[in-house]
């Protein structure tokens, strides 16, 4: 089945033809690279960083947060600044809104430095390794740790609460998947859950007999999901489920300017292959 994830393509581009935006440290020696490409929907996307272990995606998003809630604050003073009414309040306001552009512009340059993103710009993440856990208990812990065979390397703590890994999923497309996987699981019970709770409520005999078929239905798609699961992934659902980000890509969408430099790029190649490798 053909995927958003699936139409990945790449590109060879001269180090002055990749978006200056969208640079990174690696992207900036002078040799020939490969710029990676995502088409989505008839737009192209261009990787600009890999993300490569869970500590490193936890530290990219704390500072997009952290970015992104700088640019809430500039233009929330901004509009407190477009409405004062009086001289003192507006240059204090506007001292404020200068404080803070400031800010926000070498927070910026930071984040184009450590991660090619610029505010400026949209852009796109996209999972490529998840580590799957299971959310355990104090019981749930003190019994696994007793076992024989407990590797305490499969669990790791995160938020205070202690995951004991299940599997890995590897691959853009394979944990696009996964997510459906779980979001459909996740679904069917929220269904079958919300009638179960309907059902006490009811009070005529016809109603309870629909909601009384319905939840038979609706069990039937759950256990199916459920068994569909296990079997693609080796172990059971379970609402205790967590997923950790372990390496992921970050995609930037091109102008169009960009645009016709990667068709230029690409046309530029093909015409200087050897005419019987065209």
């Amino acid at each position: 089945m053909r995927t958003l994830l699936a139409c990945l393509l790449t590109l060879s581009l001269s180090a002055q033809d990749k978006p200056a935006d969208a640079a990174t440290p690696e992207a900036k020696k002078p040799e020939t690279q490969t710029v990676e490409v995502l088409e989505i929907q008839g737009r192209r996307l261009a990787k600009v960083r890999d993300i490569r272990t869970p500590a490193e995606f936890e530290s990219f998003q704390k500072d997009v947060q952290a970015i992104s809630t700088e640019r809430q604050s500039a233009a929330q003073t901004k509009q407190l600044l477009d409405l004062a009414l009086t001289s003192p309040e507006k240059e204090a306001r506007q001292r404020q809104l200068d404080a803070q552009l400031k800010k926000l512009s070498e927070s910026n340059q930071s984040m184009n430095k450590a991660y090619g993103f610029d505010l400026t710009r949209q852009y796109l993440v996209v999972p490529t390794k998840v580590g799957v856990y299971k959310v355990l208990t104090d019981d749930e812990y003190i019994k696994l740790a007793a076992t024989a065979n407990f590797d305490k390397a499969t669990v790791v703590e995160a938020s205070g609460k202690k995951l004991h890994q299940r599997g890995t999923v590897a691959g853009a497309v394979e944990v696009e998947t996964f997510q459906l996987q779980l979001r459909t699981v996740g679904e069917a019970r929220q269904r079958l859950q919300q009638l179960l709770e309907l059902q006490p409520k009811l009070t005529k005999d016809d109603d309870k007999r629909k909601v009384a078929e319905a939840i038979a239905r609706v069990q039937k798609d759950v256990n199916e999901a459920e068994a569909e699961f296990a079997k693609a992934n080796g172990y059971p659902f379970s609402e205790a489920l967590a997923t950790q980000i372990a390496e992921a890509k970050l995609y930037v969408l091109l102008s169009d300017e960009e645009n016709k430099q990667l068709d230029k790029a690409a046309a530029d190649a093909k015409a200087a292959q050897p005419a019987e490798a065209k």
